[in-house]
């Protein structure tokens, strides 16, 4: 029989049991889906946090350490400063040390900058003690150039040092400090990773529990419904009921075991649904844990880079960028460690100190980028020629540092000395030249040179000079002798630089004589310098001090000045054929000054043209061709007589003759000394004073002291004589007198004296 519908007022109006499993089911899968993103919001967030940490405080410490660094080389510079004793290394080292100052300055203004916003106190405070440091750097500066070493040295020591340490203490307390932030925000965002990491556990077990919860009065729920429809289908079985159900058929019971059925299938889908859900939720769970592993790992290969970073940055304080050799500061600390370890084995140290001979040479003619690539092959050779434990840096330039330790004697060194020497004979190939550049080497050996390192090697520098001194391209070592001739060197030039102020120069002229009629034609000026504290010193011992330094600029525009106020007095007095010589140091055609005197003494004492004449070696032709000769062409181009002084010692003189403008040569007195006695000396002569005449030239013959050489020479037409066989050169007065007659002015006192 079919089963009657309940009257409507029997149904109920509640949810039915589906609506209410699909619900919970619902609930749960938003739960699931809200745990996932809070889970991953934590990590992502925790792992901003971290990043943002170390990054905000990673590049100030960076920097922190990298002003460090400059402020320390500053140190050493500013330190060795006093210590050196030649003005060219005394110069190149003022260049380094103000570049690096002006590096620093740069450098510590960016970062002030940046700290005045967090720390105003703090930038305030470095920036005024590296403004007395600057104070204390300039004072040395000063003193180092006045050549006060003793009072450069105190400064260096005693004021400049606590200065020195004031600005580093100040940078070392900030580095302290960036890292104690650094520290503290990272343990901040792991703390935060922590605590956000407990809450998202706690909200999983929280929504975990309620979920469990929710289940269980689910299934409570239909278990009792199903336990009492079990009672009720047992009790309808046992005929307990007040009204038999009926269990077959299309009745009310048939129904309700369907729907129960029906029921109990759907439960099952749901579970299984449940499962699926689960391992969806453990699949994600573990992907996002290999994300965090994933995060974590990135964060430890960046502690990594920055470990990395660090070790680039002290390579590059310690090494060359352009040959990977070990700078100047590096190779002084391994010179004091191969010192310690002499000191106690009982070795001797060499320190050799290399300079290119005529480096220069190959920057001015093939360019910079062929100088530093000849200085990375030189470089190699270096490495080569010495022993596996040496050390090979590079001073600067082209100066090398070679450190020899573990010696038994002194001349141990020689061997390698010598293997320096061949390994440089073979040229270099820079581009699609090949380049002969040899070295010139000084030997300073510990203990017996010096036991300090910046001793050793102010030794091995004067040593290396004493070797170019002695022809280049072989090496010297360091004794009294050296160090003797460096002190009269730096007494020379120290007296030399105030004999201007004390009218300690004067100018000798020696006559310049017809050969075929014996007048006087004109005279050549000679400098002289009678110095109060040394006496009369030679030419030979003060010019080339003067070259070396630079002083022969002002004091041959002070002889140029002079000489032609000279020969202006000589011309008012009637003497109007004369003309004078004077000669020019390759140094003075460095810039447009000569031009530019020149030209004030043509205007000021309207000379004919011819009146003046400029006597140039054949060395100043060999350097800056094109620069030579545009100042050559526009001295002729004002009417000066030049003239190439020394004329057959070189190798080039007809290319040069016929390249410059030259009016006269001046044949070098070693060939004019034995022209009486040597057949070789004298077809020399009459070669260059032939092919002089061939090219339309006045030829002047130099140290003519016998009767015998005047007449040879007058016999071969040469020009004009020169020597002591007319007269040795005399003081403005006596020349007048000798040649000139009593009635000749002489130029004022004022002519005497350079400006």
């Amino acid at each position: 029989m079919r089963p009657v519908d309940p009257p409507a007022a029997m149904k109920p109006h509640r949810l039915t049991l589906r609506t209410r499993l699909a619900l919970s089911f619902a609930g749960a899968g938003l739960l699931v889906v809200a745990l996932l993103l809070v889970g991953h919001r934590v990590v992502r967030e925790a792992a901003l946090q971290q990043e943002e940490a170390l990054t905000a405080q990673v590049r100030p410490l960076a920097r922190i350490n990298r002003l460090q660094s400059q402020i320390s080389r500053i140190r050493v510079l500013e330190v060795e400063l006093p210590r050196l004793t030649d003005l060219f290394a005394v110069a190149n080292q003022l260049e380094l040390l103000e570049a690096e100052r002006r590096a620093f300055d740069r450098e510590l203004s960016e970062f002030t900058g940046e700290l005045r916003e967090q720390q105003p106190a703090a930038a305030a405070v470095l920036d005024e003690r590296w403004r007395r440091y600057q104070a204390e750097l300039e004072g040395l500066r000063r003193h180092v150039k006045a050549m006060d070493l003793a009072a450069a040295q105190r400064l260096a020591t005693f004021e400049s040092a606590e200065r020195f340490k004031a600005v580093s203490h100040t940078l070392k307390q900030l580095a302290e400090g960036t890292e104690s932030q650094a520290a503290a925000a990272l343990a901040q965002a792991r703390g935060q990773q922590g605590r956000q990491l407990v809450l998202f556990l706690a909200m999983s077990a929280f929504g975990l529990v309620a979920l469990a919860l929710w289940t269980g009065l689910l299934a409570r729920s239909v278990s009792g419904r199903i336990s009492r429809l079990r009672d009720a289908a047992a009790r309808v079985a046992e005929g307990q009921g007040e009204q038999p159900v009926p269990v077959s058929g299309n009745d009310e019971l048939a129904d309700l075991g369907l729907a129960f059925n029906t029921m109990q299938a759907k439960v099952a889908a749901r579970e299984k649904a449940l499962r699926a859900a689960h391992d969806e939720l453990d699949a994600r769970v573990a992907q996002r844990t290999q994300e965090l592993h994933s995060a974590n790992e990135q964060l430890l290969r960046e502690i990594d880079e920055r470990r990395r970073a660090e070790q680039r940055l002290a390579h590059q304080a310690q090494y060359d960028s352009l040959t990977d050799l070990p700078n100047r500061m590096l190779a002084m600390d391994r010179l004091s460690q191969a010192m310690l370890a002499a000191q106690r084995g009982g070795h001797h140290v060499v320190l050799i100190f290399l300079d290119l001979d005529d480096f220069k040479k190959v920057n001015d003619t093939l360019g910079h980028p062929a100088g530093d690539a000849l200085l990375v092959q030189a470089a190699a050779r270096l490495r080569h020629a010495v022993r596996a434990g040496d050390t090979v840096a590079r001073h600067g330039g082209d100066e090398f540092l070679v450190i020899l330790g573990g010696l038994t004697a002194p001349e141990d060194a020689e061997v390698i000395a010598e293997k320096i020497l061949r390994a440089f004979a073979p040229p270099f190939s820079v581009g699609e030249n090949e380049v002969v550049v040899s070295p010139s080497l000084g030997l300073a050996v510990y203990p017996d040179d010096g036991d300090e390192g910046s001793l050793l090697l102010r030794n091995a520098d004067l040593a290396m000079y004493d070797a170019k001194d002695s022809g280049r391209n072989t090496f010297r070592y360091f004794n009294q002798q050296v160090h003797d001739s460096s002190v009269q060197r730096l007494a020379i030039e120290h007296s030399l630089r105030s004999a201007a102020s004390r009218d300690e120069f004067e100018l000798v002229y020696q006559p310049l004589v017809a050969a075929a009629g014996g007048q006087v034609v004109g005279a050549e000026a000679l400098l002289r310098w009678r110095s109060a504290e040394h006496g009369y010193v030679l030419p030979d011992h003060f010019i080339s001090v003067a070259e070396h330094t630079g002083l022969i600029v002002d004091i041959g525009d002070w002889v140029l000045r002079t000489a032609c106020e000279q020969l202006r007095a000589w011309h008012d007095a009637g003497w109007s054929g004369l003309h004078m010589a004077v000669n020019v140091s390759p140094r003075q055609f460095r810039g447009d000054r000569l031009l530019r005197s020149v030209r004030e003494c043509l205007a000021v004492h309207r000379f004919a043209p011819g009146g003046l004449q400029v006597e140039v070696t054949e060395g100043l032709l060999i350097r800056n061709q094109p620069e030579v000769h545009d100042m050559l062409a526009a001295l002729s181009g004002l009417g000066v007589r030049l003239a190439m002084d020394d004329f057959g010692t070189g190798y080039s003189s007809l290319s040069y003759l016929k390249r410059f403008p030259f009016d006269a040569i001046k044949i070098d007195r070693g060939f004019v000394r034995d022209v009486a006695s040597d057949p070789d000396d004298r077809a020399l002569v009459i070669a260059a004073i032939r092919m002089g005449k061939g090219l339309g030239l006045s030829v002047v013959a130099e140290g003519v002291e016998t009767e015998q050489q005047r007449a040879f020479l007058a016999e071969q037409g040469c020009d004009v004589l020169q020597g002591f066989l007319f007269g040795a050169p005399l003081p403005a007065d006596a020349f007048a007198q000798r040649w000139l007659g009593s009635t000749v002015r002489t130029a004022p006192l004022s002519a005497r004296t350079p400006a």
